[in-house]
Protein backbone atom coordinates (compact mmCIF):
# COMPACT_ATOMS: atom_id res chain seq x y z
CA UNK A 1 0.00 0.00 0.00
CA UNK A 2 0.81 2.99 -1.08
CA UNK A 3 1.78 5.94 1.81
CA UNK A 4 0.12 9.20 1.25
CA UNK A 5 2.54 12.24 1.88
CA UNK A 6 1.44 14.87 4.21
CA UNK A 7 -0.01 18.07 3.61
CA UNK A 8 1.57 21.41 4.48
CA UNK A 9 -0.04 21.98 7.28
CA UNK A 10 0.86 18.37 8.57
CA UNK A 11 4.43 18.97 7.64
CA UNK A 12 4.59 22.37 9.50
CA UNK A 13 2.96 20.67 12.71
CA UNK A 14 5.93 18.03 12.61
CA UNK A 15 8.61 20.26 12.30
CA UNK A 16 7.20 22.08 14.93
CA UNK A 17 6.81 19.28 17.33
CA UNK A 18 10.15 17.11 16.96
CA UNK A 19 12.56 19.44 15.22
CA UNK A 20 14.54 20.37 18.15
CA UNK A 21 15.24 16.86 18.28
CA UNK A 22 15.62 15.32 14.93
CA UNK A 23 16.17 17.19 11.71
CA UNK A 24 13.30 16.63 9.25
CA UNK A 25 14.08 16.51 5.16
CA UNK A 26 10.96 17.48 3.60
CA UNK A 27 10.50 15.91 0.16
CA UNK A 28 8.43 16.89 -2.64
CA UNK A 29 7.79 18.32 -6.07
CA UNK A 30 9.46 21.62 -7.28
CA UNK A 31 7.46 24.67 -6.52
CA UNK A 32 4.59 23.53 -4.00
CA UNK A 33 6.23 25.38 -1.13
CA UNK A 34 8.59 23.66 0.33
CA UNK A 35 10.29 27.04 1.59
CA UNK A 36 7.27 28.46 2.45
CA UNK A 37 7.39 25.83 5.37
CA UNK A 38 10.07 28.31 7.26
CA UNK A 39 7.86 30.96 6.76
CA UNK A 40 5.08 29.36 8.09
CA UNK A 41 7.32 28.30 11.17
CA UNK A 42 8.54 31.54 11.20
CA UNK A 43 5.04 33.56 12.01
CA UNK A 44 4.33 30.67 14.70
CA UNK A 45 4.19 31.77 18.73
CA UNK A 46 6.46 28.91 19.28
CA UNK A 47 8.87 30.03 17.76
CA UNK A 48 8.90 34.26 18.04
CA UNK A 49 11.90 33.72 20.56
CA UNK A 50 14.09 32.31 17.88
CA UNK A 51 16.76 33.73 15.13
CA UNK A 52 15.11 32.74 12.11
CA UNK A 53 17.74 33.21 10.19
CA UNK A 54 17.16 33.86 5.80
CA UNK A 55 16.54 29.96 4.05
CA UNK A 56 20.38 28.57 3.19
CA UNK A 57 20.52 27.54 -0.51
CA UNK A 58 22.95 24.94 -0.22
CA UNK A 59 23.24 24.98 -4.09
CA UNK A 60 25.26 28.22 -3.84
CA UNK A 61 27.84 27.19 -0.84
CA UNK A 62 31.32 26.58 -0.66
CA UNK A 63 33.68 25.10 1.66
CA UNK A 64 34.24 28.78 3.30
CA UNK A 65 30.61 29.74 3.47
CA UNK A 66 29.71 27.65 6.23
CA UNK A 67 33.08 28.46 8.42
CA UNK A 68 36.40 29.32 8.46
CA UNK A 69 40.05 28.93 10.09
CA UNK A 70 40.94 31.31 12.92
CA UNK A 71 44.37 30.52 13.56
CA UNK A 72 45.44 31.32 17.02
CA UNK A 73 49.33 30.86 16.78
CA UNK A 74 50.21 32.11 20.29
CA UNK A 75 48.18 28.73 20.98
CA UNK A 76 49.63 27.00 18.26
CA UNK A 77 45.61 25.88 17.16
CA UNK A 78 43.16 26.71 14.46
CA UNK A 79 39.62 26.72 15.59
CA UNK A 80 36.51 27.11 12.95
CA UNK A 81 34.30 30.02 12.91
CA UNK A 82 30.90 29.82 11.69
CA UNK A 83 29.68 32.12 8.91
CA UNK A 84 27.00 34.72 10.46
CA UNK A 85 23.88 33.13 8.11
CA UNK A 86 23.64 30.48 10.60
CA UNK A 87 22.76 32.65 13.44
CA UNK A 88 25.34 31.24 15.95
CA UNK A 89 28.46 33.15 17.57
CA UNK A 90 30.52 33.55 19.97
CA UNK A 91 27.69 35.31 22.18
CA UNK A 92 24.91 33.16 20.43
CA UNK A 93 25.81 29.68 21.04
CA UNK A 94 24.92 26.73 23.91
CA UNK A 95 26.13 27.60 26.90
CA UNK A 96 26.35 31.69 27.16
CA UNK A 97 23.62 32.96 28.98
CA UNK A 98 20.78 35.15 26.59
CA UNK A 99 21.36 33.08 23.77
CA UNK A 100 18.38 32.48 21.38
CA UNK A 101 17.40 29.21 19.79
CA UNK A 102 17.54 29.54 15.89
CA UNK A 103 15.67 28.11 13.44
CA UNK A 104 17.57 26.78 10.53
CA UNK A 105 16.16 25.62 6.48
CA UNK A 106 18.79 24.14 4.56
CA UNK A 107 17.05 23.90 1.57
CA UNK A 108 17.89 22.30 -1.48
CA UNK A 109 20.24 20.23 0.13
CA UNK A 110 20.40 17.25 -1.84
CA UNK A 111 21.26 19.17 -5.02
CA UNK A 112 24.23 20.62 -2.95
CA UNK A 113 27.97 18.67 -4.00
CA UNK A 114 28.86 15.88 -1.83
CA UNK A 115 31.37 17.53 0.09
CA UNK A 116 29.17 20.66 0.57
CA UNK A 117 26.54 17.71 2.35
CA UNK A 118 29.63 16.90 4.36
CA UNK A 119 30.67 20.44 5.62
CA UNK A 120 27.08 20.32 6.38
CA UNK A 121 26.47 17.19 8.85
CA UNK A 122 27.28 18.75 11.92
CA UNK A 123 24.73 21.03 11.48
CA UNK A 124 22.06 18.46 10.24
CA UNK A 125 23.43 15.89 12.94
CA UNK A 126 24.61 18.22 15.98
CA UNK A 127 23.46 21.82 15.47
CA UNK A 128 27.08 22.26 15.50
CA UNK A 129 28.77 25.09 12.81
CA UNK A 130 32.52 24.87 13.41
CA UNK A 131 33.37 24.78 17.39
CA UNK A 132 29.87 26.58 17.79
CA UNK A 133 27.11 24.14 19.06
CA UNK A 134 23.50 26.27 18.34
CA UNK A 135 21.68 26.96 21.87
CA UNK A 136 19.21 24.89 23.16
CA UNK A 137 16.05 24.21 21.27
CA UNK A 138 17.54 24.92 17.68
CA UNK A 139 15.37 23.45 15.10
CA UNK A 140 17.63 22.47 11.76
CA UNK A 141 15.02 20.86 9.20
CA UNK A 142 15.74 20.63 5.25
CA UNK A 143 13.94 20.96 1.74
CA UNK A 144 14.93 19.23 -1.56
CA UNK A 145 13.33 17.75 -4.36
CA UNK A 146 12.22 14.37 -5.40
CA UNK A 147 14.77 11.87 -6.78
CA UNK A 148 12.31 10.58 -9.67
CA UNK A 149 11.89 14.15 -10.94
CA UNK A 150 15.79 14.17 -12.28
CA UNK A 151 16.57 17.56 -11.39
CA UNK A 152 19.56 15.99 -9.37
CA UNK A 153 18.11 15.18 -5.83
CA UNK A 154 20.18 12.31 -3.80
CA UNK A 155 21.26 11.51 -0.35
CA UNK A 156 24.18 8.98 0.25
CA UNK A 157 22.54 5.80 2.47
CA UNK A 158 24.88 6.25 5.58
CA UNK A 159 23.18 10.04 5.83
CA UNK A 160 19.76 9.58 5.07
CA UNK A 161 19.53 7.03 7.94
CA UNK A 162 20.25 9.77 10.56
CA UNK A 163 17.54 11.86 9.02
CA UNK A 164 13.63 11.56 9.48
CA UNK A 165 12.65 11.80 5.89
CA UNK A 166 8.86 12.87 4.96
CA UNK A 167 6.94 13.82 1.90
CA UNK A 168 5.25 16.37 1.16
CA UNK A 169 2.68 16.52 -1.37
CA UNK A 170 1.08 19.33 -3.49
CA UNK A 171 -2.03 21.25 -2.06
CA UNK A 172 -5.35 20.51 -3.38
CA UNK A 173 -7.30 22.98 -5.02
CA UNK A 174 -9.18 24.72 -2.23
CA UNK A 175 -5.79 23.94 -0.01
CA UNK A 176 -4.17 26.64 -2.09
CA UNK A 177 -7.14 29.01 -3.06
CA UNK A 178 -7.47 29.47 0.98
CA UNK A 179 -4.01 29.93 1.29
CA UNK A 180 -3.74 32.62 -2.39
CA UNK A 181 -6.47 34.88 -0.52
CA UNK A 182 -4.42 35.59 2.61
CA UNK A 183 -1.46 35.34 0.36
CA UNK A 184 -2.94 38.41 -2.00
CA UNK A 185 -2.70 36.16 -5.37
CA UNK A 186 -4.33 38.17 -8.09
CA UNK A 187 -8.25 37.31 -7.78
CA UNK A 188 -8.45 36.22 -11.28
CA UNK A 189 -5.66 33.21 -10.58
CA UNK A 190 -7.73 32.10 -7.57
CA UNK A 191 -10.53 31.32 -9.61
CA UNK A 192 -8.88 30.11 -12.16
CA UNK A 193 -7.71 27.41 -9.90
CA UNK A 194 -11.23 27.22 -8.39
CA UNK A 195 -12.73 26.56 -11.60
CA UNK A 196 -9.83 24.22 -13.23
CA UNK A 197 -8.44 22.03 -9.93
CA UNK A 198 -7.05 19.69 -11.71
CA UNK A 199 -3.87 22.30 -12.09
CA UNK A 200 -2.72 21.05 -9.02
CA UNK A 201 -2.86 17.74 -9.66
CA UNK A 202 0.90 15.94 -9.43
CA UNK A 203 2.40 13.78 -12.15
CA UNK A 204 2.63 10.98 -9.11
CA UNK A 205 -0.76 10.50 -9.86
CA UNK A 206 -0.43 8.95 -12.93
CA UNK A 207 2.74 6.24 -11.67
CA UNK A 208 1.99 3.15 -10.13
CA UNK A 209 -0.74 3.28 -7.30
CA UNK A 210 -1.71 6.49 -8.04
CA UNK A 211 -5.21 7.89 -8.71
CA UNK A 212 -4.88 7.84 -12.32
CA UNK A 213 -2.85 5.45 -12.48
CA UNK A 214 -2.91 3.55 -16.37
CA UNK A 215 -3.52 6.93 -18.08
CA UNK A 216 -1.29 9.57 -19.81
CA UNK A 217 -0.24 12.35 -18.54
CA UNK A 218 0.88 14.06 -21.51
CA UNK A 219 -2.39 13.91 -22.89
CA UNK A 220 -4.48 14.32 -19.79
CA UNK A 221 -3.17 17.11 -18.27
CA UNK A 222 -0.50 19.35 -19.84
CA UNK A 223 -0.64 22.10 -17.30
CA UNK A 224 1.32 20.16 -15.00
CA UNK A 225 5.01 19.58 -14.57
CA UNK A 226 6.09 16.25 -16.15
CA UNK A 227 9.34 14.80 -15.49
CA UNK A 228 9.17 13.38 -19.31
CA UNK A 229 8.69 16.14 -20.85
CA UNK A 230 11.10 19.38 -22.36
CA UNK A 231 8.49 21.76 -21.59
CA UNK A 232 9.99 25.29 -20.13
CA UNK A 233 7.51 26.46 -17.97
CA UNK A 234 4.25 24.64 -16.33
CA UNK A 235 1.89 25.50 -13.68
CA UNK A 236 2.93 25.01 -9.85
CA UNK A 237 1.90 26.47 -6.77
CA UNK A 238 5.09 28.53 -6.96
CA UNK A 239 4.34 29.36 -10.73
CA UNK A 240 1.03 30.70 -10.03
CA UNK A 241 1.77 33.37 -7.40
CA UNK A 242 4.00 34.68 -10.28
CA UNK A 243 1.12 34.80 -12.47
CA UNK A 244 -0.58 36.60 -10.34
CA UNK A 245 2.34 38.81 -9.82
CA UNK A 246 2.35 39.36 -13.89
CA UNK A 247 -1.61 40.62 -13.63
CA UNK A 248 -1.17 42.50 -10.47
CA UNK A 249 1.47 44.69 -11.90
CA UNK A 250 0.91 44.40 -15.48
CA UNK A 251 -2.86 43.86 -16.37
CA UNK A 252 -3.54 47.85 -16.69
CA UNK A 253 -0.39 48.39 -18.20
CA UNK A 254 0.64 45.74 -20.91
CA UNK A 255 -0.96 45.00 -23.79
CA UNK A 256 -2.76 42.15 -24.37
CA UNK A 257 -0.24 39.95 -26.13
CA UNK A 258 2.47 40.55 -23.48
CA UNK A 259 0.61 39.61 -20.81
CA UNK A 260 -0.14 36.15 -22.62
CA UNK A 261 3.26 35.85 -24.33
CA UNK A 262 4.43 36.43 -20.79
CA UNK A 263 1.84 33.98 -18.57
CA UNK A 264 3.07 30.96 -21.00
CA UNK A 265 6.69 31.65 -20.22
CA UNK A 266 5.48 31.30 -16.45
CA UNK A 267 3.34 28.70 -16.09
CA UNK A 268 3.28 27.48 -19.60
CA UNK A 269 0.99 27.77 -22.70
CA UNK A 270 -2.06 25.08 -22.05
CA UNK A 271 -2.06 26.98 -18.88
CA UNK A 272 -2.07 30.02 -19.79
CA UNK A 273 -4.76 29.58 -22.33
CA UNK A 274 -7.06 28.42 -20.04
CA UNK A 275 -6.23 31.26 -17.64
CA UNK A 276 -7.12 33.79 -20.20
CA UNK A 277 -10.22 33.38 -20.27
CA UNK A 278 -11.08 33.75 -16.38
CA UNK A 279 -8.86 37.04 -16.91
CA UNK A 280 -11.48 38.30 -19.63
CA UNK A 281 -14.01 37.67 -16.94
CA UNK A 282 -12.52 39.42 -14.39
CA UNK A 283 -12.20 43.04 -16.13
CA UNK A 284 -16.22 42.45 -15.94
CA UNK A 285 -16.61 42.96 -12.19
CA UNK A 286 -17.62 45.65 -10.19
CA UNK A 287 -14.91 47.94 -8.65
CA UNK A 288 -14.79 47.48 -4.73
CA UNK A 289 -15.29 51.30 -4.53
CA UNK A 290 -18.57 51.05 -6.38
CA UNK A 291 -19.61 48.17 -3.92
CA UNK A 292 -18.37 50.02 -0.44
CA UNK A 293 -21.10 53.34 -2.42
CA UNK A 294 -24.00 51.24 -2.65
CA UNK A 295 -23.67 46.81 -2.34
CA UNK A 296 -27.62 46.91 -2.81
CA UNK A 297 -27.54 48.62 -6.31
CA UNK A 298 -23.86 48.15 -7.56
CA UNK A 299 -23.91 46.37 -10.99
CA UNK A 300 -23.62 42.87 -10.71
CA UNK A 301 -23.37 40.07 -13.27
CA UNK A 302 -25.11 37.48 -14.38
CA UNK A 303 -21.96 35.35 -15.36
CA UNK A 304 -21.24 32.79 -12.48
CA UNK A 305 -17.17 33.03 -13.84
CA UNK A 306 -17.45 36.59 -13.42
CA UNK A 307 -19.33 36.46 -10.03
CA UNK A 308 -16.55 33.96 -8.99
CA UNK A 309 -13.42 36.40 -9.46
CA UNK A 310 -15.83 38.81 -8.10
CA UNK A 311 -16.01 36.92 -4.69
CA UNK A 312 -12.55 36.70 -4.41
CA UNK A 313 -11.69 40.11 -5.29
CA UNK A 314 -13.69 40.93 -2.25
CA UNK A 315 -12.27 38.29 0.06
CA UNK A 316 -8.81 39.70 -0.81
CA UNK A 317 -9.83 43.29 -0.78
CA UNK A 318 -11.80 44.17 2.11
CA UNK A 319 -9.66 45.67 5.35
CA UNK A 320 -12.77 47.35 7.80
CA UNK A 321 -15.48 45.52 9.50
CA UNK A 322 -17.95 48.58 7.65
CA UNK A 323 -16.77 47.83 4.27
CA UNK A 324 -17.01 43.98 5.63
CA UNK A 325 -20.60 44.67 5.76
CA UNK A 326 -21.31 45.95 2.48
CA UNK A 327 -19.25 43.43 1.05
CA UNK A 328 -21.53 40.29 2.31
CA UNK A 329 -25.02 42.75 1.29
CA UNK A 330 -23.42 42.31 -2.39
CA UNK A 331 -22.72 38.98 -2.00
CA UNK A 332 -26.45 38.25 -1.04
CA UNK A 333 -27.37 39.20 -4.54
CA UNK A 334 -25.28 36.52 -6.38
CA UNK A 335 -25.88 32.91 -6.84
CA UNK A 336 -26.24 30.48 -3.74
CA UNK A 337 -23.48 28.41 -4.88
CA UNK A 338 -21.02 31.93 -5.18
CA UNK A 339 -22.61 32.78 -1.88
CA UNK A 340 -20.95 29.56 -0.12
CA UNK A 341 -17.84 30.18 -1.94
CA UNK A 342 -17.54 33.67 0.00
CA UNK A 343 -18.53 32.45 2.95
CA UNK A 344 -16.10 29.45 3.32
CA UNK A 345 -13.06 31.81 2.03
CA UNK A 346 -13.68 34.01 4.07
CA UNK A 347 -14.29 31.67 7.35
CA UNK A 348 -10.99 30.15 6.70
CA UNK A 349 -8.96 33.31 5.67
CA UNK A 350 -7.36 35.76 8.37
CA UNK A 351 -10.10 38.58 7.82
CA UNK A 352 -12.67 35.99 9.48
CA UNK A 353 -12.17 38.95 12.59
CA UNK A 354 -14.04 41.12 9.87
CA UNK A 355 -16.97 39.13 9.63
CA UNK A 356 -17.43 37.30 12.92
CA UNK A 357 -20.27 39.40 14.31
CA UNK A 358 -22.20 40.75 11.52
CA UNK A 359 -26.20 39.63 11.28
CA UNK A 360 -25.69 38.97 7.56
CA UNK A 361 -22.97 36.79 7.17
CA UNK A 362 -23.72 34.97 10.22
CA UNK A 363 -26.99 34.04 8.32
CA UNK A 364 -24.60 33.21 5.43
CA UNK A 365 -23.22 30.65 7.68
CA UNK A 366 -26.02 29.14 8.80
CA UNK A 367 -27.67 28.86 5.39
CA UNK A 368 -24.23 27.04 4.07
CA UNK A 369 -23.67 25.00 6.70
CA UNK A 370 -20.26 26.62 7.05
CA UNK A 371 -18.91 26.34 10.60
CA UNK A 372 -15.62 28.39 11.99
CA UNK A 373 -12.50 25.40 11.23
CA UNK A 374 -11.03 24.36 14.69
CA UNK A 375 -7.83 24.82 16.05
Amino acid sequence: MQVQALSFSQTVNLIATIGHKRTVIVEGENGIGKTALFHALKRMDKFADHIAVDPVDCTQLSDGSVWMPDLDRDAGVSRELPNERFGVSKTNQFGVNGSKPILVMLDEIAKAPNFIKNVLAPIVYERRVGNYHMPEGSVVFCGTNLGVEGLGDSIQAHLRNRLVFVQMRKPTAEEWCHWAVDAGVHSSVIAFVTLTPTVMDSFLDYEKGGKYEGRQLDKDNGMIFNPRSTAKAYATPRSLVAAGDVLSEGLDVLDDHTIEHTLCGTVGEPTARAMLSTIRFGREITSVDRIRHDPETAPLSDNPTVQLVQVFKLVSDISTREDAEKATTYVMRMRPELQAVFTNNVATSQRIGLYATLTNFGALLREHKIYFPSN
